[in-house]
C-alpha cells in the first residue's frame, strides 16, 4: 500500500522555461499517466490517485500551461496536441518509466490518442475518459474561435463561470454546486495565454479514427449519457468499433465522470488496465 501521507505530495519538472506540478503515488510496475482537460489541473485526478496508487504507480501533471508558463511556440508554428505529447514524453523518461497507460479526460484524451499513435514503444493502452477520436467538425472549429475570443476578452475566471457549469449532468449541478466552483477556483488562474494555446491545438488535431480498430494496443472509452461537451452519439458511434467490454456508458453522468461517477470510473479503470494486464 502506498503512505497516503504522500499520495497527493507535489513534484515539479522543469520543462525548459518553467517548472509543472506533477502527483508521483503509488509503486509499480505497472504505470498509469493520467492527463487532464482543458479548463482543468492535475487535482481533477484526485479520486482516481487515492484509489488507482493502491494497485499502479499513478502520475499525474499538470499541463505546460496549467498554473505555469504556456509553450513557447515559435510564432511559424501553430499549437498542436504534439507539443504537450513532447513534454509529457520527456516527463516519463525523466522519471525512467518506459512503458505505461494512458488515461486522458476529454483534451488529455486528444493528446493521449497523439501520443499513442506516435510513441508506439512506450504506451500500451489507452483510455478516452469523455473524449473523442474525431477531429473537430467546421462548426467546433467556429466554436473554438469564438471561445479564444471569449477568453482574450474576458480572461479565464470569466470562461470558466460561464462553461463549467454546462460540463455536468442536472443532478450533480444540483447536488454539488460547492463541488463545481472548487473546479472553477482550482482553474481560474491559469493564464488567459496557455488557455488559448489549448483551444488552438485542440481546433488544429487531426482525427485519430483509426486506432479504435488497430490490434497493437486496447482503447477503451468512457462516456457520459449527458455530456454535451463530446456528444453521445459520437461517443456510440466510436464506442461500436471497440470491444463491448472496453467500453463503460455512465447514465445520467456529464462530461465529468470522475467526480460524478467516481467509483463507476475508478472501477472501470482498474478493470480494463488488470484485463489487459492478465492476458
Amino acid at each position: 500500500m502506498p503512505n497516503t501521507n504522500n499520495i497527493h505530495k507535489v513534484h515539479y519538472y522543469d520543462y525548459g522555461i518553467d517548472q509543472l506540478a506533477y502527483f508521483d503515488a503509488g509503486a509499480g510496475p505497472v504505470t498509469i499517466l493520467l492527463l487532464h482537460g482543458f479548463g482543468e489541473d492535475h487535482c481533477i485526478w484526485k479520486k482516481q490517485i487515492d484509489f488507482l496508487s493502491s494497485h499502479y504507480r499513478v502520475i499525474a501533471p499538470n499541463l505546460p500551461g496549467v498554473h505555469c508558463k504556456p509553450l513557447a511556440i515559435h510564432h511559424s508554428e501553430s499549437p498542436s496536441m504534439n507539443h504537450y505529447v513532447e513534454v509529457m514524453h520527456e516527463l516519463m523518461h525523466h522519471l525512467h518509466i518506459e512503458k505505461y497507460y494512458i488515461m486522458g479526460h476529454s483534451m488529455g484524451g486528444y493528446i493521449g490518442l497523439a501520443f499513442a499513435d506516435y510513441y508506439i514503444n512506450h504506451v500500451i493502452g489507452l483510455g478516452l475518459v469523455h473524449s473523442t477520436s474525431y477531429a473537430d467538425n467546421e462548426a467546433k472549429k467556429a466554436s473554438r474561435m469564438k471561445v479564444a475570443e471569449f477568453i482574450e476578452d474576458n480572461g479565464t475566471l470569466k470562461y470558466l463561470e460561464t462553461a463549467t457549469q454546462n460540463l455536468f449532468g442536472p443532478a450533480f449541478n444540483q447536488a454539488h454546486p460547492d463541488q463545481i466552483q472548487d473546479l472553477i477556483d482550482n482553474a481560474s488562474e491559469i493564464s488567459k495565454e496557455a488557455m488559448i494555446q489549448f483551444v488552438m491545438a485542440m481546433r488544429n488535431r487531426k482525427a485519430f479514427t483509426h486506432l479504435l480498430t488497430q490490434c497493437r494496443i486496447p482503447i477503451w472509452m468512457i462516456a457520459g449519457k449527458q455530456d454535451i461537451a463530446v456528444p453521445f452519439e459520437d461517443s456510440l458511434a466510436q464506442m461500436n468499433l471497440l470491444p463491448t467490454s472496453n467500453v463503460l456508458v455512465l447514465e445520467e453522468v456529464g462530461h465529468m465522470g470522475m467526480l460524478e461517477a467516481t467509483d463507476a470510473v475508478n472501477n472501470a479503470m482498474l478493470k480494463f488496465i488488470e484485463s489487459n494486464e492478465h492476458q
